[in-house]
């Protein structure tokens, strides 16, 4: 069985191969993230400060890893277009 980090990480890649998130609204660079007390981060819109969710993806429980790789691509002021 596929663990919940190996999920997220593939997500993520996809992500990567495409060009970036999809259904993000044009948003760029308002995302942080916050450690939680279980040792994962959550991704969070930073005006907002609620959870941030990416399609039917709610960006909690995230590894260290997997966070900081979700993070550069929601920032990303050139996703999507050819840099």
């Amino acid at each position: 069985m596929i663990s919940k980090h190996e999920l997220h990480s593939k997500i993520i890649s996809s992500w990567e191969a495409e060009g970036g998130a999809p259904d993000r609204s044009g948003e760029l660079r308002q995302y942080g993230r916050s450690f939680q007390g279980d040792g994962t981060y959550t991704i969070y819109h930073v005006t907002s400060g609620e959870v941030a969710e990416i399609g039917r993806w709610r960006l909690d429980g995230l590894s260290p890893r997997n966070a900081a790789r979700a993070l550069r691509i929601l920032n990303d002021p050139y996703q999507g277009e050819e840099k």
